[in-house]
């Protein structure tokens, strides 16, 4: 067991190297949200969480679901290959249930699909962060010219949600409500608005980079300010945060 830990530890600390603060920014308020629940036993599901997701945050086993699992590998996650449109288990099997930058990288048929199956799956607790609105489709369509301006490649998840376009956080809403509906769940609902555009916008800069001063910059020198940045988290946001609360009506199954 102490062996194992240690692993874990080590693991989490070169993997960070890989890591960005702009990636803290989109977990850090779900990481509170789970860890207000109180419960060390949680069972809790990621979909769309490629190899790392949450799981070093939270530095306790979580269940990634992804199509394609892309390294680093972050040991206390457990690798589901499957679809978010079909996740493979059963009604409630997971107490909580979280999405991060994942449904814009779908068509808008399939976002509501994806939002049916977090729903069917949770138990207690249903957490998205997608980004939302004009002003943020505008901004991917910057960075991603800037991306291959200054890398001479394109950026295939910036080529999707350009693509697919954003959804706006009305229609998100929509899509839950529906969900709850079709699931006899009764629900309430938080809606909270994450990483500023400017901030975000400096970041993803700092990220597109290969000189190597400017990467240890961002990459490490800057995760020691994530709590001035979250200071300076304010509107307007990239992203908004879906905190989904649920409870079954007497009338279910």
């Amino acid at each position: 067991m102490i062996k194992d830990e240690l692993i874990t530890k080590l693991s989490g600390f070169f993997l960070f190297e890989r890591w960005h603060p702009e990636i803290a920014l989109r977990y850090l308020p779900i990481v509170k949200e789970i860890r207000d629940s109180g419960v060390e036993t949680l069972k809790i599901l990621e979909v769309g969480s490629g190899g790392l997701g949450i799981a070093p945050y939270l530095k306790k086993p979580v269940t990634g679901v992804d199509i394609n699992f892309r390294p680093p590998y972050f040991p206390l996650l457990k690798r589901v290959k499957a679809s978010v449109t079909k996740l493979p288990f059963d009604n409630k099997t997971f107490d909580i249930v979280l999405s991060v930058d994942m449904l814009e990288h779908l068509d808008s048929y399939k976002r509501g699909r994806a939002i049916d199956e977090m729903v069917r799956v949770a138990r207690e607790k249903v957490l998205i962060g997608v980004p939302c609105g004009e002003f943020s489709h505008r901004q991917d369509k910057v960075l991603y010219d800037y991306f291959k301006l200054h890398l001479g490649k394109s950026y295939d998840f910036f080529e999707e949600q350009i693509g697919f376009g954003l959804p706006d956080k009305e229609e998100i809403e929509k899509m839950i409500s529906k969900s709850a509906k079709k699931f006899r769940r009764e629900i309430s609902l938080i809606i909270k608005g994450n990483e500023n555009l400017k901030m975000r916008n400096f970041l993803m800069k700092g990220w597109m980079t290969e000189n190597p001063l400017k990467n240890f910059f961002f990459r490490k020198i800057m995760l020691f300010f994530i709590q001035f940045l979250l200071i300076l988290d304010k509107e307007p946001f990239y992203r908004q945060l879906f905190f989904v609360k649920i409870k079954e009506n007497e009338s279910s199954n």
